[in-house]
């Protein structure tokens, strides 16, 4: 319960903090029919046309995520917020990928495509015990990402449901290394770094990705 409170007043603080979605005109209106053909332009060969990402390239599906959430993540790899670490090679790719991409009302237009879109199916985690997984992360993740996975807005926790395993475990380590959530303007992502340090063993993320599998189902349905 405390652990609750804690979370939940960090971030109530750190919703005031600036967000680069709200740099463009309020009166911009997201064409998803443009963002299918700039998604297909620039996206696609790497995330997969629908979204559901690209194991072969450790791409992560992108399928249901929040426009927003999609958005502001585009513009911390245009910022170099995400991506700057040295070891993180795949984050630096993307970087490149979102400077060449010059126009960010574009980015506006993807990021609402992309939410339109399934989120995908993935076998479920071997050797991971999903009712575990549920107490830790109803008790470390729930408060800010949802009690079933599928984000919280208000918060700017993204849907976890439908994201690769492999893509899961993998950011929770960067988060937890240091390579994502440490450059100083990425103020949410700073915040999931400190939570990490509650969870001390491999195990347990396997555990929360079992839960959140049997959990998938698409955000806000």
């Amino acid at each position: 319960m405390m652990l609750r409170k804690f979370l939940l007043i960090a971030l109530t603080g750190l919703g005031a903090c600036a967000n680069p979605s709200k740099n463009q005109s309020a009166t911009f209106t997201p064409d998803s029919k443009a963002g299918a053909k700039a998604y297909t332009e620039h996206c696609a060969s790497c995330h997969g046309q629908l979204g559901e990402g690209v194991l072969q390239l450790q791409s992560p599906a992108l399928g249901g995520l929040d426009a927003a959430y999609v958005y502001r993540q585009m513009m911390n790899f245009k910022n170099e917020y995400r991506g700057h670490a040295p070891q993180d090679t795949l984050g630096q790719q993307m970087a490149t990928i979102a400077k060449n991409i010059l126009d960010t009302l574009m980015l506006r237009n993807i990021s609402a495509y992309v939410e339109q879109l399934s989120l995908p199916q993935y076998p479920h985690q071997a050797n991971a015990d999903a009712k575990n997984g549920k107490e830790i992360y109803q008790s470390i993740c729930g408060s800010c990402h949802g009690s079933s996975g599928k984000g919280n807005p208000k918060f700017n926790a993204p849907a976890l449901v439908g994201l690769q395993p492999w893509y899961i475990t993998g950011q929770f380590k960067k988060f937890k290394n240091g390579w994502r959530g440490s450059h100083p303007a990425d103020k949410w992502g700073a915040q999931m770094a400190a939570i990490t340090s509650l969870v001390n063993d491999e195990q347990s993320i396997y555990d929360v990705v079992a839960y959140l599998q049997t959990e998938n189902t698409k955000p806000g349905k």
